[in-house]
């Protein structure tokens, strides 16, 4: 039973910080993302984010680059290298805590900088993430033109767009062109 959340808020945090620097802010004519801006992405997912430092957004920018590959990852054999070698980067020191949100494991040991508490959690949920389900749940948007990742922990796992507006898209693109073969089979 997942308590706490980290599970989901570290995969959650993956998917955001991956869309947020390798499809939204990508290329050379992209802005550089600010600190406010890293802080306003990862306050969701239960980051300290009044800790994160100007300097730690390039750091952040680079490991979501490599968090990118497990989404983009073609079998689970490439996926569980790709999440291993995260995994070979963070140093987890896991301890049971209660700070008013009743008692739960924090994997990050005490005090460390924001960076690497953001590196921990993402790497551990992305982890939980392969091992309850392999890749059947994460990769990339199934529409097209769309670079965008997902992860998909919902009871019934048949996700394949990064986004409703993404899967509306391409629902109704399917329709049209259903309907235009039906069409154009009827005049034959």
């Amino acid at each position: 039973m997942d308590v706490n959340g980290y599970r989901s808020d570290g995969v959650g945090a993956s998917v955001a910080m991956v869309n947020f620097w390798t499809v939204d802010h990508a290329g050379a004519d992209a802005p550089a993302p600010t600190v406010e801006q890293v802080r306003e992405l990862l306050a969701p997912f239960s980051f300290l984010v009044q800790d994160a430092r100007a300097a730690h957004v390039p750091l952040l920018a680079a490991w979501a680059a490599e968090l990118r590959g497990v989404f983009e990852a073609a079998d689970l054999e490439e996926a569980v290298d790709r999440g291993n070698a995260l995994l070979a980067q963070i140093t987890v020191n896991p301890r049971l805590v209660d700070h008013g949100y009743g008692l739960h494991v924090h994997y990050a040991p005490s005090g460390v900088p924001f960076v690497d508490r953001a590196r921990i959690n993402s790497a551990m949920g992305i982890a939980n993430l392969l091992a309850e389900y392999g890749i059947d749940r994460s990769g990339v948007c199934a529409a097209d033109a769309c670079e965008r990742v997902y992860a998909d922990t919902s009871r019934n796992g048949r996700r394949r767009y990064c986004s409703e507006a993404c899967a509306n898209r391409a629902n109704v693109a399917a329709h049209r062109a259903r309907k235009r073969a039906a069409t154009g089979s009827q005049g034959d």
